[in-house]
């Protein structure tokens, strides 16, 4: 493959999604605000980029992976931003996990610029994207999303469409909001547990093979039990409490209210504003402890 993508961020998924490009024979251009963060991604083929306007020039396809509303509309709308960049009818592929209102807007402006946009949020953590798991949520115009399934079927393992945009986002916030009450009820079994003097290794092993493990879950289990949230980071608790809170206002603009997520929503903004929005999502068990 021949075909040229732009790529806006750096991060954990960004990176192995670029490293899943490459493998499949797609040139990739990148900009990342820490730019050392793209040097092992050159040592692979990729080409760095000062810019998010460099990064859309002469691409088709432009793909964010962003934290959050704010760096993304400064990769595509700020100084020297994506969008003035591209050519028309370019298709702009947001894969960041973003808030519902913004979606909607960002695609309102990006079609205003004739360029067409792709709400597509993905499942899956890093490991996942760069062995070619990843789940594609997508909230998008069948056309293009036809121009964009070679791609993902490429880099992906499913394509799931749920509608027009915002579709993708709105089941992407559902989803990390039930793996955020799934964690928080995980850490306060371990919580109790610890407290009350059981065997670490009983606990794990039972929570594995009992009816209510899931991936998340088990994912966080070691974490939880050991107190180490500082390697193996998949996803950050303060990453989590992003998602969290945007989850809620969606909620809000549906006029409904959801008290289990409310509550993990608190959980990890708690865990957050006691400063340990960088370390691995098992670290909110620290904040049940105090």
């Amino acid at each position: 493959m021949q075909q040229t993508i732009g790529f806006l961020g750096a991060g954990r998924m960004a990176s192995a999604m670029i490293k899943r490009l490459l493998s499949k024979g797609f040139t990739v251009k990148v900009w990342n605000r820490n730019p050392a963060k793209i040097d092992p991604l050159v040592t692979l083929g990729a080409t760095t980029c000062e810019s998010p306007a460099e990064v859309a020039k002469n691409c088709d396809t432009v793909i964010s992976f962003m934290a959050d509303d704010a760096a993304a509309e400064a990769v595509w709308l700020g100084n020297q931003g994506a969008l003035a960049a591209m050519d028309k009818g370019a298709l702009a592929i947001e894969c960041s996990t973003l808030s519902h209102a913004f979606v909607l807007e960002l695609a309102k402006q990006i079609d205003a610029a004739g360029c067409r946009y792709i709400d597509a949020p993905v499942i899956g953590v890093p490991t996942d994207v760069e062995a070619g798991n990843t789940i594609f949520l997508i909230g998008a115009a069948n056309d293009d999303l036809e121009r964009a399934r070679p791609l993902m079927e490429a880099t992906g393992r499913k394509i799931v469409h749920f509608g027009p945009v915002g579709a993708g986002t709105v089941y992407k916030l559902m989803h990390n909001l039930l793996g955020a009450v799934h964690i928080a009820a995980a850490a306060e079994l371990v919580a109790v547990a610890q407290k009350a003097g059981l065997d670490g290794d009983k606990v794990a092993e039972t929570f594995e093979i009992g009816a209510n493990a899931s991936p998340t879950g088990l994912m966080v289990m070691p974490g939880l039990l050991s107190g180490n949230h500082n390697e193996g980071i998949h996803f950050t608790t303060g990453l989590r409490s992003k998602d969290t809170s945007y989850a809620m206002k969606l909620v809000k603009e549906y006029g409904l209210l959801l008290p289990v997520g409310q509550a993990a929503n608190g959980v990890f903004e708690t865990a957050t504003k006691e400063g340990l929005g960088d370390l691995a999502q098992s670290a909110v068990i620290e904040t049940l402890k105090r």
